[in-house]
């Protein structure tokens, strides 16, 4: 399925096109809830594995955050 990226002038705008998606029971996310979600499952996959360095976290962080595999 494709996907469709509406960019809303303001907050109430926002509102309503979350508003119509759901009244239309059409899937919606926002970007920075769709980015907290693939980090929590991320994190979750990865939680029982041996400590790694900081800068290892952080690298993978920023590779989530922009969409880079």
């Amino acid at each position: 399925m494709e996907t469709l990226i509406i960019k809303p002038k303001d907050k109430a705008e926002l509102k309503f096109f979350l508003e119509l998606t759901k009244r239309m029971g059409v899937k919606s996310a926002t970007i920075e809830s769709d980015a907290d979600e693939r980090l929590f499952q991320s994190m979750e996959k990865n939680k029982d594995t041996p400590e790694v360095s900081r800068d290892k976290v952080i690298d993978t962080l920023h590779r989530i955050l922009n969409d880079e595999s």
